[in-house]
């Protein structure tokens, strides 16, 4: 989501838009003396590889030597604290094979202050803690285990095209936190249809405060991000 890049886009210099569809928005600069490009890919599996397939075809072009993945993500191991960073060492989804990452870049992140461990892609949002167990224990119970609803489908797409890429992600909401029950329903397939929110709203307003606070922390979390994804070079 554009919050969770917006830390990335203030440090480009001599912005350009990007404009070929392939993801919600697109734009190249420099940092530093590096030229670069970010794109807010959007959310769920459909909209990660279809920004991912872009830098395919840009690195197929000379163009990109690295991709680096960020986002926020919510805790499935007990072991994880808001503001973690978490770099896959492995990525999964549920009944998809399981996607290695390169150990030399992983090692990077990890010299950033990143903890390596395990990246799960769901479906949808994981709201309460006996999903978040559920789906831990599912994915084989390994320590610094976290779920999002992009990086196994972009990860995907840029093995297949063998480009070199690092997925880092930072810790939003804990194992035991809970979410709205009815953002389950708001995100079927990785979409967030307006209705389901403002009907939950609606009916109990306090269940946005936990929303509330996880946009907070997204915005503080994009800072940490940004820096990692400059660091890398």
């Amino acid at each position: 989501m554009k919050s969770e890049a917006s830390a990335l886009l203030r440090r480009l210099e001599g912005v350009s838009r990007v404009r070929d569809g392939a993801a919600a928005a697109a734009v190249r600069g420099r940092i530093g003396d590096r030229p670069v490009q970010v794109a807010v890919c959007g959310v769920g599996d459909r909209a990660a590889r279809r920004a991912a397939e872009r830098c395919a075809r840009l690195a197929s072009q000379g163009a990109c030597g690295r991709v680096v993945w960020i986002g926020i993500a919510g805790a499935l191991s007990p072991d994880l604290e808001v503001g973690d960073l978490v770099v896959g060492r492995t990525v999964m989804a549920p009944d998809q094979p399981s996607i290695g990452v390169d150990e030399t870049l992983v090692g990077a992140a990890a010299a950033r202050g990143c903890r390596p461990g395990v990246l799960v892609t769901a479906s949808g949002l994981v709201v309460t803690a006996s999903s978040r167990e559920a789906l831990w224990r599912s994915s084989g119970s390994q320590p610094r285990t976290a779920v999002d609803m992009e990086t196994w489908a972009a990860a995907r797409a840029l093995q297949r095209a063998g480009v070199p890429f690092v997925a880092v992600r930072a810790i939003s909401d804990t194992a035991a936190d809970r979410l709205p029950s009815w953002l389950e329903r708001a995100a079927p397939g990785g979409g967030f249809p307006l209705s389901p929110v403002v009907r939950g709203a609606l009916i109990r307003p306090s269940a946005l405060v936990p929303l509330a606070k996880i946009r907070l922390r997204t915005a503080r979390l994009g800072v940490r991000l940004a820096e990692v994804a400059v660091a890398f070079g």
